[in-house]
């Protein structure tokens, strides 16, 4: 049977794959730091692939993760690999699962999300401001602070929700 007919007939092949993976990567010390990614966040993202539905969606998601650790696992054991090396891994194999599992479902970066919808606010408060409509509020910015609101409450919800990495 391969791999693909394995993931797709039993959900825990992808977690013994996943988890297998990550306990020899634990073993070699300061993987974490020259990979600049911290497996506890890695091990919310496979649970979430893991468990989410539709599983036909996840598919994808799964093998990339796999296959992300398979490389990096053969990274750390070559002594040339540079920390170039190891981020170009990580925006080529890890960066579509993050940014699928940030922007689909709830998932937040730290505090980009707050920064994100400041900056939005931001945006605003200058088209308004050079436009002249600024003028009727004092030019308070008033669209940055409500935006920076909205961040933060979603920036909350997400942590209450555990879904905050620093991957």
């Amino acid at each position: 049977m391969s791999s693909v007919q394995d993931l797709e007939n039993d959900k825990t092949f992808f977690m013994k794959e996943y988890k297998s993976l990550i306990k020899e990567l634990e073993q070699k010390n300061g993987i974490e730091e020259k990979a600049e990614i911290n497996f506890m966040d890695l091990s919310k993202v496979a649970e979430y692939l893991n468990t989410a539905k539709p599983q036909s969606h996840m598919r994808n998601h799964k093998f990339a993760l796999l296959e992300y650790l398979t490389d990096l696992k053969s990274l750390s054991e070559n002594k040339n690999a540079t920390e170039i090396d190891f981020l170009t891994l990580k925006k080529n194999k890890l960066n579509s699962v993050t940014h699928f599992v940030n922007i689909k479902n709830g998932f937040s970066i730290r505090n980009n999300l707050i920064h994100s919808y400041a900056l939005i606010g931001i945006i605003i408060d200058i088209i308004l401001s050079i436009s002249g409509f600024a003028k009727n509020y004092f030019y308070i910015p008033i669209f940055m602070l409500i935006f920076l609101i909205i961040g933060t409450i979603k920036h909350k919800k997400a942590k209450s929700e555990n879904k905050i990495l620093e991957l």
